[in-house]
């Protein structure tokens, strides 16, 4: 990704900042280095991005034989709630979502956000989707 690209997927979770409930954002690539994040100075985003790469590939291989794709994976912590989503083959959109919200609504909100981030980062003739 290029850095127009980097600025309009920030922009992109910026907006999702109004969305009740979402705590911050993260987008990391495969191996959970950090992209871009928009998260709270008491989160350390690259643990975030670590963990949600390791979480995403582990559930990819544990489906594999089921010919099925993840559509995003929910953990549950004391404070708030962790959803992982591949953007594309290497990029991973992160969320974090307060703990007592209606994630069902909240997640409409963060899909819709990343097939606007899906569309920034397809314009870039070195990732697949």
């Amino acid at each position: 990704m290029d850095s127009i690209q980097i600025e309009q997927v920030s922009k992109e979770l910026i907006k999702l900042e109004s969305v009740l409930g979402i705590i911050g954002t993260v987008l990391v690539d495969r191996n959970g280095l950090t992209i871009t994040s928009r998260v709270p100075r008491t989160i350390d985003e690259k643990k975030i991005g670590a963990l949600a790469a390791t979480m995403f590939e582990a559930m990819e291989t544990a489906i594999e034989e089921l010919n099925e794709e993840i559509i995003n994976i929910t953990v549950e912590y004391d404070e708030y709630q962790l959803v992982v989503m591949g953007a594309t083959i290497q990029v991973i959109l992160v969320a974090l979502i307060e703990y007592n919200i209606d994630i069902g609504i909240t997640l409409i909100e963060v899909e819709e956000s990343l097939s606007v981030i899906q569309e920034i980062i397809r314009d870039d003739k070195n990732v697949d989707k």
